[in-house]
């Protein structure tokens, strides 16, 4: 009787876990929706992440740019232009990939409810990168826009070929593998004063030092070697490629560091969550 209990709590738990295996993209734009009716009055948040990136090309990429000479034989506004893009998508997907997901699992308690519907882990985890990946794509497509036009304004053109068309999904791109990585790094958070440890250590050192503002060969080796180790790197090197027009074989090494860092991290984060959520 034991064994028989047995083989079938194991055969249940088999068949609860493969329907655990993929998300349900109809259930999880269930969340998307969500989220919409929850920032429908609070649309200002959302627009406000859009700004730092633009006070940082206003302020340091045109206005102390146009001191700084040309590096690797473009205007300085143009080198910073696509590392200013990639942090935009860095933003919207730290914003709400971190900071609202934690909120959500530990204060408001929301996906305790949302589980109690034909939702799955899964479903919730895949509507919430959607979610976060939107709003990069937003943040994306917007700095764009203002970076064609101011460019256009100034007569100092900051996207420089035809493969900037490529630029926004590419950034798409970026801001989907940095949404997986900030629910992933969500999942490790226990209190808000890991907020501070976060952007301290790991989002103002991958600002500062993944060749936004300097060229990577400027540092010494060591530096170059961690540098080259985050995702903002590949991010920033990815588009800068496209929107100069210097593609290289180094391309395809950012697109695959992207896609794989992703896919690894949502893996990590659709585990970990199962974990906290079904006890």
């Amino acid at each position: 009787m034991t064994g028989r209990f047995s083989l079938s709590r194991r055969s249940a738990f088999s068949a609860y876990a493969g329907t655990l295996a993929l998300p349900s993209p109809r259930r999880s734009l269930r969340m998307v929706q969500r989220n919409l009716v929850v920032y429908k009055h609070t649309w200002m948040v959302i627009v406000s992440g859009f700004f730092e990136p633009l006070f940082y090309l206003l302020g340091i990429g045109i206005g102390l740019g146009s001191m700084v000479p040309a590096i690797d034989g473009v205007s300085y506004s143009a080198f910073v232009a696509p590392g200013l893009l990639a942090s935009s998508c860095l933003n919207g997907a730290i914003t709400d990939g971190f900071f609202n997901i934690h909120f959500k699992l530990y204060f408001q308690k929301t996906y305790d409810g949302i589980l109690a519907t034909p939702m799955r882990v899964p479903d919730v985890v895949f509507g919430e990168m959607l979610w976060a990946l939107g709003r990069g794509s937003v943040y994306a497509a917007a700095f764009l826009t203002v970076v064609l036009v101011l460019g256009e304004a100034s007569g100092r053109p900051m996207l420089l070929s035809p493969w900037a068309l490529l630029a926004w999904p590419a950034a798409v791109l970026a801001a989907a593998a940095f949404s997986a990585m900030a629910i992933c790094l969500t999942t490790f958070a226990r209190k808000v004063e890991d907020f501070d440890t976060v952007m301290g250590l790991l989002v103002m050192p991958m600002f500062l030092f993944s060749g936004i503002f300097v060229p990577v060969a400027r540092f010494p080796d060591p530096v170059q070697w961690v540098m080259r180790a985050t995702p903002l790197y590949h991010a920033v090197g990815l588009l800068r490629q496209l929107t100069t027009g210097s593609v290289s074989v180094a391309i395809f090494e950012h697109v695959a560091y992207l896609v794989v860092a992703g896919l690894v991290a949502f893996c990590v984060a659709m585990y970990r969550l199962e974990r906290t959520l079904i006890k």
